[in-house]
């Protein structure tokens, strides 16, 4: 460990004027930061798209992590192109070059000396982490975690050339179902690629009162609540949740998330975006939590949940695999508002929602953000030849 001088992290991370963006990217860092590594993190943001806010966010600043550590975070500017598809060109193309630019740029000029740079995700992230490891003569590596393959490397690049990431050290996946899709790229054989699901941060998410949460919600004690945390959108479920839901006597739902179309109705308690910290207030108000979700990487929400106690009600598709099992969920096709309504009736038995919901804690105690940093670290240490 010592001989790790500092890494440098390239990807999309929380702002002053979006404290929540990419939160989760952030609690990795700080962890990592915990454990003694000095992190520097590059993170370009689009000046076309917060426009005049953009000046409330400075072009470096350092954040400090819960044990005191510093991380020193660079703010370049770049103009994003968006993501707009012009005959058989996507303006996104543009987009991420641009981004990759304004990485390499501080990157560059940067006196400090890396061990080796992480790129968030493929896209906005690990492109140019890639690009930085080349020029400063470092290893590479990046995470991929996107929710869909395609999303990831499919819809802007296609699958991608060899020589895209000519020079990658090592890739860190979140699923096995990731690392299958990878490794039938067929040219990314070569690269090592570790699974490690995501996690959360234990000391955040754990048990509450149930009644004290409830009071400062104003949920009703006396109700069965389903609880959901995640946009509301398609893909995430909210409103076939809430359908399901609605099939069901005495049975309401609080929701946690943002978006255009929110969920509403005589079942909805609760309703409303919630900062980060505030969530676990939410999850130990509620006495399920039920995502009926069409496509993750892993997801954060899920183990967030667990992490309070709650029995899951969730896809039934392979990105859940690493998380979920019989005992500590009740896994149904997300498309099915029948086989979610059948999952919310079965956990109103008291009996099995305890059980299914003390499996789940158990289980989220194996999946702590520290225990995450130290398997990415040792992975990252173990290819760079370096004893921990």
């Amino acid at each position: 460990m010592d001989d790790i001088k500092g890494a440098l992290f390239v990807g999309m991370y929380p702002n002053e004027v979006n404290k929540y963006r990419n939160v989760f990217f952030q609690n990795l860092i700080f962890a990592i930061a915990d454990k003694g590594v000095k992190c520097t993190v590059i993170s370009p943001v689009p000046v076309t798209k917060y426009r005049r806010k953009v000046k409330e966010i400075p072009q470096k600043t350092i954040h400090k992590t819960s044990k005191g550590n510093d991380v020193t975070v660079y703010y370049p500017r770049y103009i994003s192109a968006s993501s707009k598809q012009i005959g058989k060109f996507n303006t996104e193309v543009l987009s991420e070059r641009f981004f990759e630019c304004a990485a390499i740029k501080v990157a560059k000029n940067l006196k400090s000396s890396f061990d080796f740079v992480y790129g968030h995700f493929v896209l906005y992230g690990g492109l140019a982490a890639i690009k930085i490891g080349n020029m400063l003569n470092i290893p590479s590596f990046f995470a991929y975690g996107e929710c869909d393959f395609k999303t990831e490397v499919g819809n802007t690049y296609g699958i991608p050339k060899a020589k895209e990431i000519a020079g990658l050290t090592g890739i860190i996946s979140v699923s096995k179902k990731n690392t299958r899709e990878l490794e039938k790229l067929g040219f990314v054989n070569n690269i090592p690629i570790i699974t490690v699901p995501n996690s959360t941060d234990l000391s955040l998410f754990y048990k509450m009162n149930k009644v004290d949460c409830r009071k400062k919600l104003g949920i009703p004690n006396d109700k069965y609540v389903i609880g959901f945390v995640g946009g509301f959108i398609e893909r995430k479920g909210d409103k076939r949740l809430l359908e399901a839901v609605s099939q069901i006597d005495d049975t309401y739902v609080a929701f946690a998330g943002r978006g255009e179309d929110k969920p509403s109705g005589e079942r909805v308690v609760f309703c409303d975006a919630m900062e980060h910290e505030q969530v676990p207030i939410l999850l130990n108000a509620v006495d399920v939590f039920a995502l009926p979700t069409l496509a993750e990487g892993s997801c954060n929400a899920i183990v967030e949940a667990m992490a309070c106690g709650l029995p899951i009600v969730s896809s039934n598709l392979p990105f859940n695999d690493d998380i979920l099992e019989d005992k500590n969920s009740i896994r149904i096709n997300p498309m099915s508002v029948d086989e979610i309504r059948d999952a919310v009736i079965r956990l109103k038995d008291s009996d099995i929602r305890d059980k299914m919901g003390n499996n789940a804690w158990y289980t989220a105690q194996g999946l702590s953000i520290e225990g995450r940093a130290e398997k990415i670290l040792k992975f990252i240490y173990e290819q760079m030849r370096i004893d921990l």
